[in-house]
C-alpha cells in the first residue's frame, strides 16, 4: 500500500510540475543612490547587493548633465561612432561574477583609457544577467525571434492607464506563409506556458480589397494602441506593385478582426516603396506605438538600384506626420557581397525616452538611436539634429567588416555564414541599455550597448551550446518596467548544425539594471550646517502591499507637493499639494489601484526636492 501511495504521489507531482504557472525567479540589483568621491585616483568602493540569482555584472560610468555640450561628435573606432545631445559613456568595467548577497565593485576614477576623470557628477549603472541558469519556458505559442524579418512580436509592459502592468503581455502576429498566417496573438505572462487555452487570438484577412494581385499582399509586425488594447494597426504591403498602406483593426477574441473602413487603407493611402519586387523571403515592415504615434519602417530593403530607407509616423487619427528618407542608411559606393547597396533598418524599438527609436538592420552593420520629436518639429531636419547616436559600420562592435580596408565596409551578411554577422532583434531596457540579438557569432547570443551606443560585450546564456557559425540564434525581447516578470525573453535553445529553425516560444532569463550618482559633492537635499533641514525618509514598509507611509521633515512652513511616478516617468498620483507646518509629517499612500512594480515618490517644498524609490508587491 505504501508503495502504491508513493507511486501515485510521484505521478501527481509530475503532473502538477508540468501544469505549473510561469513564476520566474527575478534578479534584483541594488546599490547606493548617491556616492561621494573626490576623483583623486584612490579606489572608490561601490556597494552592490544581488538577490534572486547570481550573475555576470558590469559597471558603467556616464557623464551627467553634459548632453547640451555634446554636439555631433565623431569618436570611437576610426571615427565611426557618432553621439549628439546625449551624455556619453566614459568607463566600462570588465565582467564581474557576483553571487547572491552583498558585495563590492571598485573603481579608481579613471576612464576606459586609464585617464583620471575631471571631478564632477557622473551617472553610474550596474547591468547584469544570469549567465548560469538554463532558460525557463514562459510561453509555448509566441515567437520572439524574427531572424531577418522585422519584429513580429512586442512585449507590452505599460497598461492602458499608463501604469506598469502587474502581468506584462506578449502581442504579435504569425506572418510566415502557411497555416495560421495573419493570426494575431496575445499572451499574458504568468499562466501555464503549455496551456494553449491561455492564448488569445484574432485573425486578420490579409487579402484586402483595393490592392492589386491579392496573392502578393501580406502583413508586417503589428502595433497595439497603448490607450486601448482592443485596437491594433498593421502596415500591409503589396509585393507586386511595391506599395503599402496602413490599416486599423478591432480585436475580436477567437474570431475575425474587424477592419476600420474609415481609417486609411488602400482607398485613402497608398505608400510607394520603391526598389525591387518583394516576396516572402524579403524583410517585412514593422510597427511600434508610443502613447502619441505609430512608427513604421520602410520595406524598401535589399535594394540594388536606388536609395530607399524611409521612416514613417502616423497619428492615431490617421495623419501621416513623418515620411522621411533616412539618408544615413544609404551606401551607394559599397556594394555588399550580394550586390546590395542599401541596408534598410528592419528592427525598430522604443528608446528610453519618449519619441526615441532604436533602428537596426539585419544585413548592414549600421545602427542608430534617433529622436523623432525633432523630426516632428521639422520634417526637413538633418541627421545632425535628429540623430542621438549611431555606429557607422558597427563601430567595430556588432560588426564583421570593421577593418578600414574591408571590401564591404557596411555589410554584415556574406555568402558564407562563417564570415557573417547577423542581427536578430533589438530592444532597449528601462535604463537605456540596448540589447541586440546576434547570429553566426559563435557561442554568443546577444550584444550589449550602453546608453550612447558604446559596446559592452557579447553574451552567451547559461545553456548556449551552439557555436557553429551556421545556425541562426533568433532573437529576444526585454521586460524591465519593475514587475515580477522582469527579464530577457528569448527564443528556445537551438542545437548545433540546425541552421534555419523558427522558434515559436518565449523563454525567460533573469536580468536587472541599477542607476545611481557618483559626485565630488554629496548630492543630497540636507544642508550640512542644519541637519534638521528638509529631509525625506524611505517609505515604510518597503516593499509594501498595499499601503505604506512616507515621512518627511520641514524646517519651516511651506507649500508641499508629493507626487507618485511610474518607471516610465509618468505621474500617476498626487498625495499632497498644500501648505504644511514646520516639523515632522507622515503621509499614507494607499496603492490598492496600482499594479505591482517599482514606483518613485518626489517630495517638494520650496527650493528643496527629493525623489526615492519604492516597490509595490501584490
Amino acid at each position: 500500500m505504501k508503495k502504491l501511495i508513493v507511486t501515485f504521489t510521484l505521478v501527481l507531482m509530475a503532473t502538477l510540475s508540468y501544469a505549473a504557472d510561469f513564476s520566474p525567479t527575478i534578479m534584483t540589483l541594488t546599490g547606493e543612490d548617491y556616492l561621494q568621491y573626490d576623483f583623486d585616483g584612490e579606489q572608490l568602493t561601490i556597494p552592490i547587493e544581488l538577490s534572486g540569482t547570481p550573475g555576470a555584472i558590469w559597471l558603467v560610468i556616464n557623464t551627467h548633465g553634459q548632453a547640451e555640450n555634446i554636439k555631433a561628435v565623431q569618436n570611437g573606432f576610426i571615427g565611426w561612432h557618432y553621439v549628439n545631445g546625449i551624455d556619453t559613456t566614459v568607463y566600462i568595467s570588465s565582467r564581474h561574477e557576483i553571487e547572491i548577497g552583498p558585495s563590492n565593485i571598485w573603481w579608481d576614477g579613471n576612464d576606459t583609457d586609464g585617464n583620471l576623470l575631471v571631478a564632477g557628477t557622473y551617472d553610474y549603472y550596474f547591468w547584469g544577467y544570469d549567465n548560469v541558469t538554463p532558460r525557463l519556458l514562459a510561453c509555448d505559442f509566441i515567437e520572439t525571434g524574427e531572424q531577418w524579418n522585422s519584429d513580429s512580436t512586442h512585449l507590452i509592459e505599460i497598461g492602458e492607464d499608463g501604469l506598469p502592468l502587474a502581468q506584462p503581455m506578449f502581442f504579435g502576429v504569425n506572418y510566415w506563409p502557411g497555416e495560421g498566417v495573419g493570426t494575431h496573438k496575445k499572451w499574458i505572462l504568468g499562466g501555464d506556458p503549455h496551456d494553449e487555452a491561455n492564448l488569445q487570438t484574432t485573425y486578420v484577412n490579409i487579402y484586402i480589397s483595393g490592392g492589386e494581385d491579392a496573392d502578393a499582399i501580406d502583413l508586417g509586425g503589428p502595433a497595439l494602441n497603448p490607450n486601448d488594447f482592443n485596437i491594433f494597426y498593421n502596415c500591409t504591403r503589396n509585393a507586386t506593385t511595391k506599395t503599402s498602406t496602413m490599416t486599423k483593426w478591432q480585436w475580436v477574441s477567437n474570431g475575425d478582426a474587424v477592419l476600420d473602413e474609415d481609417w486609411l487603407g488602400w482607398d485613402e493611402l497608398t505608400l510607394e516603396e520603391g526598389g525591387v519586387a518583394l516576396g516572402v523571403w524579403t524583410m517585412k515592415p514593422t510597427c511600434w506605438s508610443d502613447r502619441d504615434y505609430i512608427y513604421v519602417n520602410s520595406i524598401g530593403a535589399n535594394q540594388t538600384i536606388s536609395e530607399w530607407n524611409k521612416l514613417r509616423c502616423f497619428s492615431f487619427d490617421g495623419e501621416l506626420v513623418i515620411d522621411k528618407m533616412m539618408h544615413e542608411w544609404f551606401y551607394p559606393d559599397d556594394n555588399g557581397p550580394h550586390g546590395l547597396i542599401n541596408g534598410a533598418p528592419n528592427h525598430l524599438s522604443p528608446g528610453r525616452g519618449q519619441n526615441q527609436m532604436l533602428l537596426v538592420s539585419c544585413n548592414a552593420c549600421f545602427m542608430e538611436m534617433i529622436d523623432t520629436s525633432r523630426m516632428l518639429e521639422d520634417p526637413d531636419i538633418d541627421y545632425d539634429e535628429y540623430g542621438v547616436w549611431s555606429n557607422g559600420n558597427g563601430d567595430y562592435f556588432l560588426d564583421m567588416n570593421y577593418e578600414p580596408a574591408s571590401n564591404y565596409p557596411w555589410a554584415c551578411l556574406e555568402d558564407e555564414h562563417a564570415y557573417c554577422f547577423k542581427r536578430e532583434s533589438a530592444y532597449v531596457d528601462i535604463n537605456g541599455f540596448s540589447i541586440v540579438g546576434t547570429g553566426y557569432n559563435g557561442l554568443n547570443t546577444f550584444g550589449l550597448l550602453t546608453q550612447d551606443g558604446t559596446g559592452v560585450g557579447y553574451m552567451a546564456f547559461g545553456d548556449d551550446t551552439c557555436a557553429d557559425d551556421v545556425t541562426t540564434k533568433l532573437g529576444g525581447l526585454i521586460c524591465s518596467a519593475g514587475s515580477n516578470y522582469d527579464g530577457l525573453y528569448w527564443s528556445g535553445l537551438i542545437a548545433e548544425g540546425m541552421g534555419y529553425c523558427p522558434s515559436q516560444n518565449a523563454n525567460f532569463v533573469a536580468f536587472d539594471t541599477f542607476h545611481g550618482i557618483i559626485s565630488n559633492e554629496l548630492v543630497i537635499a540636507v544642508e550640512e550646517e542644519d541637519i534638521a533641514a528638509f529631509t525625506v525618509e524611505q517609505n515604510s514598509p518597503n516593499p509594501f502591499n498595499p499601503t505604506t507611509t512616507i515621512g518627511f521633515t520641514l524646517p519651516e512652513a511651506n507649500h508641499v507637493s508629493i507626487d507618485i511616478y511610474n518607471v516610465a516617468g509618468q505621474k500617476v498620483d498626487t498625495l499632497v499639494n498644500d501648505v504644511m507646518s514646520v516639523g515632522k509629517h507622515s503621509i499614507i499612500l494607499d496603492a490598492s489601484r496600482f499594479s505591482a512594480g517599482v514606483y518613485f515618490y518626489t517630495v517638494k517644498s520650496g527650493d528643496f526636492s527629493k525623489t526615492m524609490k519604492m516597490t509595490l508587491l501584490k
